[in-house]
């Protein structure tokens, strides 16, 4: 059986590419500094791939495109390696050939909101479509939908093989890979010409790895395929998957993560400690790891280089606007109204305002404005803890957020949430709040079984030590 064959791109290419190589699995179509730090064949750069992986836009982690069949194998590859990756399967299928329905029209923004079944709905941007609330439509989820985080949807349906694309409308397009190889459209001719009217092709990298009767055949399916599902579209309900795209995989990588693709990347070239999370933090500060990796090629001391590094970390310390609290879905939830931070060794203490009111979960106490929260976050630990106190000073209540352990980026820290809250009333008595969150994340493989276990071992170290010492600490915390 022929391997699995993997396209991989961004800050994280070269430790996820050495992870799939050890698996089994075989890296084409790959850079020029991976194809020489893995001696890749030539074969490989124009090979189709089977699983594409690229940065997600805040360099956090990766998305993963990939037939449905092979998302259980690469979940339990990643979770492998990364026991704390947080891995989201997003319900619709990018590429993904829908039955939709219209449900609203803006015609300010120029959008329709088209539904495409279990309670989905995708944007779709107008184009003089004669398009009113209530008809069917055929739509495709648009690969920009990967840093939407829902659906983006349009009406330009394309049909994707290993070497073509071909889809209605007119033109010829050919990828940057083929054109950097001097691939020019007189050499498509011959193909493109057999395409009946009104159709346009892409001709994708993997092109060049294909002979002309596997094109030839590949171009016939595919048109094949585009009448049969006109077929399909009038014998099929509203709401159907006509033709499956990819399923899309959202992996974060936390601390612990990054850590270990640094470790994987060091048995490969020489790497610095928190390569992937400076080399996440922007431009500048992955530029300056890129010098200092040369420089440790070379021999030369590096240590200069790498306090600017610590300095630009320490520096965002003081820039901290609000937290950012990633819930285990994705969802990003800002926790702002920071008054005041305090820096003590490796403990923040961060006092913030109440602006709205509500209530207190498991507390069962009223949330007012102008309450104060105090909370506690110690680098490295799996919690931080936040004491509530009334506006006269009195002591609400406390919760432990069990958490992955939080990261400085510029403007924000950030962390994920995993699920669980430990409240803790003034009289001692605690509750335990959403483990049943927890378990549905562990049932649908969002978080691994080493995880799992792991976040209830640090519920047991909350309870053990992390109650007890709240409660003893409120005389000093009140003052």
């Amino acid at each position: 059986m022929n391997p699995i064959r993997v396209r991989v791109r961004g800050i994280y290419s070269t430790a996820l590419s050495k992870i799939f190589i050890d698996e089994g699995y075989r890296v084409v179509q790959p850079s020029k500094i991976a194809e020489d730090r893995f001696n890749i064949d030539d074969e490989a750069e124009f090979m189709p791939y089977d699983i594409d992986i690229f940065d997600r836009e805040d360099k956090y982690g990766v998305h993963i495109l990939a037939s449905r069949g092979l998302v259980d194998d690469i979940r339990r590859l990643l979770h492998k390696y990364l026991f704390d990756a947080i891995i989201n399967v997003e319900p619709y299928s990018v590429r993904g050939i829908y039955k939709g329905r219209v449900e609203a029209i803006d015609k300010v923004r120029g959008v329709a909101y088209i539904s495409i079944g279990d309670g989905l709905i995708g944007t779709l941007k107008l184009h003089n479509e004669p398009l009113k609330i209530g008809d069917d439509v055929i739509v495709q989820v648009d690969k920009s939908s990967v840093n939407f985080g829902k659906p983006i949807l349009t009406t330009r349906i394309g049909l994707a093989g290993e070497y073509v694309v071909i889809f209605r409308g007119e033109g010829v397009k050919i990828s940057r890979r083929l054109r950097s190889k001097g691939v020019v459209d007189d050499d498509l001719k011959p193909y493109y010409d057999i395409l009946p009217e009104g159709f346009g092709v892409i001709f994708r990298s993997s092109f060049k790895s294909a002979s002309k009767d596997d094109i030839l055949n590949e171009i016939s399916n595919l048109i094949r395929k585009y009448e049969g599902l006109q077929n399909s579209v009038k014998n099929s309900p509203v709401w159907s998957l006509l033709i499956e795209g990819y399923s899309l995989m959202n992996v974060l990588f936390p601390h612990n993560s990054k850590n270990v693709l640094d470790d994987v990347r060091r048995k490969v070239t020489p790497t610095i400690n928190s390569h992937h999370y400076f080399k996440s933090l922007g431009k500048l500060q992955s530029n300056i790891v890129d010098r200092i990796e040369e420089a440790m090629k070379l021999g030369v001391d590096v240590e200069s280089m790498f306090s600017e590094l610590e300095h630009s970390r320490r520096k965002f310390i003081g820039g901290i606007k609000f937290l950012e609290h990633v819930k285990l879905n994705g969802e990003i939830v800002l926790l702002g109204n920071i008054e005041s931070i305090k820096v003590l060794d490796n403990v923040l203490e961060i006092v913030r305002k109440v602006k709205s009111s509500g209530s207190y979960d498991g507390l069962n106490v009223a949330k007012k404005v102008g309450d104060k929260i105090l909370t506690t976050i110690r680098f490295g630990d799996w919690y931080y803890v936040s004491r509530y106190y009334s506006n006269d000073g009195r002591f609400i209540g406390a919760y432990v957020n069990i958490n992955t352990p939080v990261e400085v980026y510029p403007g924000k820290l950030r962390y994920i949430d995993l699920a669980v809250d430990i409240c803790i009333k003034p009289n001692g008595e605690f509750e335990v709040l959403d483990l049943e969150l927890l378990d549905n994340a562990f049932k649908s493989g969002i978080v691994s079984e080493r995880l799992y276990e792991f976040i209830h071992n640090v519920i047991g170290e909350v309870k053990s030590s992390v109650l007890s010492e709240v409660l003893n600490n409120l005389a000093s915390t009140k003052s």
